[in-house]
């Protein structure tokens, strides 16, 4: 079906998600929303949990926003059904897995022809080794199992997360494409001016503060770096529940003046203009866009090769580098390489790079699949 000819397809689409809060698949949400409707699609937000942010008001004016006004997933089941009724939605793509498997248990109990398309936006098998309650302690990991493979169409953000969604999931092939996510435009306007000195020898992380993003390990491998290397300096830039644990690390290897936590901040794109190179240590992933957001900048980037995602975006020798999994003593031989300019990357090839991820190409994949799933 050729996606680009509106008499050949019904031009509505529901979107599903938890929140508009900060985060990497609620930007893809917010992405896809916006264009969708700049291509004429009759657009639906559902969410469970609407509050104010950056992201909200940059939502397209024409989108139908319908706010369950909802704390948690398992109390929305009733407006839910509601929606569901009144609504009657023909495909609806839905970006949190909680979320997922209660749509496929009412489309069922509904009877309802609605093609659902979940948007895996993790390594599964990996995304409960911490677990924040019963729920995903106990139980995730086999209703999941049970639940998700009765999906029309699963998207996974990369080929890590795709192998993982066969291998320990049984989800059939033909239920499963890999659609990557979409390089998003760094906002400069309003920004707040930076520092004017800039740290020739800086190195930069972007994300959560959180047990799964393995930042223990950077702080150690910059630690043996920095023994080696006094110049170097490392931002952090983003909140988190292991914010605490990180600064007092940092104060007992003696790096007070060597590592620096900004907090959150809203403009990213002085702090990876600046950095030598961005660093991802994370036990796991599913598609890390703040390495598509470095390479946009010119910034190269230092990962571990986890499970999953950096494999697909980082090209070695080209716009970064992938380090064995968990190896700190490489890790840290990597920043000492490319602090002192043995290793150097070219801006021009880095940003070029970073043209596989184009809105254009990630939403006329979306396009594809949300229209040929019936």
């Amino acid at each position: 079906m050729k996606t680009n000819d509106p008499g050949l397809m019904d031009k509505k689409i529901t979107m599903l998600t938890f929140s508009l809060d900060h985060g990497g698949a609620e930007k893809v949400c917010l992405t896809l929303c916006n264009e969708f409707v700049r291509r004429n699609y009759e657009t639906e937000l559902w969410i469970i949990n609407y509050r104010e942010s950056s992201l909200t008001v940059e939502l397209n004016s024409k989108i139908k926003i319908f706010n369950l006004n909802r704390k948690h997933v398992r109390n929305s089941i009733v407006p839910l059904i509601k929606l569901l009724v009144r609504r009657r939605p023909k495909r609806i793509l839905i970006f949190h897995i909680e979320l997922a498997i209660l749509i496929i248990a009412l489309k069922k109990l509904l009877f309802l022809k609605t093609a659902v398309i979940v948007r895996s936006i993790n390594t599964l098998s990996r995304a409960y080794d911490y677990p924040s309650g019963m729920w995903e302690k106990y139980l995730a990991r086999p209703v999941i199992k049970w639940i998700i493979p009765r999906s029309d169409k699963i998207i996974a953000q990369s080929t890590g997360m795709y192998r993982d969604l066969i291998i320990n999931f049984n989800i059939p092939i033909k239920s499963l494409v890999t659609i990557h996510n979409p390089a998003f435009n760094l906002q400069v306007n309003g920004a707040k001016k930076m520092d004017e000195t800039v740290k020739t020898k800086e190195f930069l992380y972007v994300g959560r503060l959180s047990p799964q993003k393995g930042l223990v390990n950077m702080v150690n491998a910059f630690k043996l770096a920095h023994h080696a290397n006094p110049t170097i300096h490392l931002t952090l830039v983003g909140e988190g529940s292991e914010r605490e644990k990180l600064e007092n690390l940092v104060a007992e290897s003696g790096l007070k003046e060597a590592v620096t936590f900004t907090g959150f901040r809203e403009n990213t794109l002085p702090y990876f203009c600046r950095a030598r190179a961005t660093l991802l240590t994370s036990f796991f992933e599913g598609f890390p866009n703040v390495l598509v957001e470095s390479l946009m900048a010119g910034t190269p980037v230092i990962a571990f090769d986890c499970p999953s995602g950096p494999e697909d975006i980082i090209i070695p020798g080209v716009n970064g580098l992938l380090i064995p999994y968990l190896d700190l003593e490489k890790f840290s031989a990597a920043i000492l390489k490319v602090a002192g300019g043995e290793l150097q990357f070219s801006r021009e090839k880095i940003i070029e790079s970073s043209e596989r991820f184009s809105i254009n190409s990630i939403v006329q994949q979306y396009e594809r699949v949300l229209w040929e799933t019936n």
